[in-house]
């Protein structure tokens, strides 16, 4: 705890930098499944591959939707 007080300009810029960082928009799943956090970013995800996105539905607590791309 000492060594944070001595300096508190390195870890505000290390917070600060944590909080810049975007969330990656797609997760894969061990079952092959994937997951972005909106129904957008799934079609522009498997757009760039030059494929369909097929929407599994919600993911669990509504933390964004599981999809496929096919």
């Amino acid at each position: 705890m000492n060594c944070l007080l001595k300096y508190p300009a390195l870890v505000f810029g290390i917070a600060l930098a944590g909080c810049g960082v975007v969330p990656n928009d797609v997760i894969h799943l061990r079952d092959g499944n994937l997951r972005a956090s909106t129904y957008n970013g799934a079609s522009t995800y498997c757009e760039q591959k030059q494929l369909n996105a097929r929407m599994l539905g919600k993911a669990p607590g509504d933390t964004g939707v599981d999809f496929r791309c096919e």
